[in-house]
């Protein structure tokens, strides 16, 4: 990221130091300076000064270091509540036969973070239910969230052709990754792989979200789980928010993506309203459910900066586009979508660095 250089004191040069403790008027007490006489106890009370204030200045410094000590074994604790996967995506590095043969994009200034929502593992395979790149970009003060659907048509690296969502089954986040960044020429940094039923806790322990929508959304969301919706606002608990975030069946994959980044939208807001003790312990209670490849350093840089980047204004878009594919039938009588890479890419490229070169 490109280096700010900040002016102390709005002029562009130094700010002059100013020491405070010599502005004050030292013949304010009595008119003389108390340290001038040459007889007395003068010598003996500057000494005792002295060590008076090396024993706060001791003190001072050691609070620090426990403080210091302290954030770091809070850290370490929430820390280490995260499961790691490191698992090295470029083992998976290969160029599609069908997609564009452009270098990889990417920016220093942004980081592109695949976040692999998992369904709970069953019969010892677990599956990734949806996949969104969620893009911060600190230049523009923007964060860009794309969804890809899971039944793109892809090239699968030590796969061969076969669904998006095959190349978790097959590889895990790191297969993921690389098949992404494969086929849409974007860089993917890192990964956040999360469990979608583990959504409804953390929801709850925020107190629930307020969600808009439509009407066959509320007939269904009635039907299914009893509700008493309408279309507009409703008031969710977290079993609800993510029934609604998974709905297929009223429309389309395209419409389920939208309602899970609208879910995602609406749960950065009301994050926004809780103070910092409540939200450290939303954070406590789900770091059990994740899985990332980010580093330490990474998750603190990413934590201190949490409030500002929630304040981005956030653009959204779900690959493939609008026009950009087909829907076909394979002989096995799997329905996918075969998509246009050169389009997508170039629609990917700009929407995320603003250029689709």
């Amino acid at each position: 990221m490109a280096s700010r250089k900040n002016s102390r004191n709005g002029r562009g040069g130094p700010e002059q130091e100013i020491d405070r403790y010599d502005q004050v008027d030292r013949n304010q007490y009595g008119g003389r300076d108390i340290y001038s006489s040459s007889s007395g106890p003068g010598p003996r009370r500057r000494r005792k000064k002295k060590r008076r204030g090396r024993k706060i200045l001791t003190a001072f410094l050691s609070l620090l270091v426990l403080l210091a000590v302290g954030l770091f074994v809070y850290a370490n604790t929430m820390l280490s509540r995260i499961s790691r996967d490191n698992t090295d995506p470029q083992s998976y590095v290969q160029l599609p036969s069908d997609a564009p043969s452009w270098d990889v994009a990417q920016d220093k200034k942004v980081t592109n973070i695949l976040l692999i929502g998992t369904d709970r593992e069953k019969d010892g395979l677990r599956r990734s239910d949806s996949m969104m790149l969620v893009s911060i970009d600190n230049q523009n003060k923007k964060l860009h969230l794309t969804s890809f659907l899971r039944d793109l048509y892809l090239e699968i690296p030590t796969v061969g052709k076969d669904k998006l969502n095959a190349s978790f089954s097959n590889g895990g986040a790191a297969l993921t990754m690389q098949t992404i960044e494969n086929n849409f020429r974007v860089n993917v940094d890192r990964y956040v792989q999360i469990d979608v039923d583990s959504f409804a806790e953390v929801i709850d322990k925020m107190g629930g979200i307020d969600v808009v929508v439509n009407k066959a959304e509320a007939d269904e969301m009635n039907r299914v789980k009893h509700c008493n919706f309408s279309a507009g606002k409703n008031h969710m608990r977290g079993t609800l928010a993510v029934y609604y975030a998974r709905m297929r069946i009223i429309d389309t994959d395209f419409a389920r993506t939208g309602r899970q980044r609208q879910v995602i939208r609406c749960m950065i807001d009301k994050l926004k309203t809780r103070n910092p003790i409540e939200m450290t312990g939303i954070l406590y209670d789900y770091l059990q459910y994740v899985k990332t490849n980010l580093t330490d350093t990474e998750l603190i840089s990413l934590a201190a900066g949490a409030m500002k980047i929630m304040d981005y204004p956030i653009d959204s878009m779900h690959i493939p586009n609008t026009g950009t594919y087909q829907n076909l039938t394979l002989d096995n009588g799997a329905k996918v979508l075969d998509v246009d890479l050169e389009k997508n890419c170039a629609m990917l490229r700009k929407f995320i660095y603003g250029t689709e070169e």
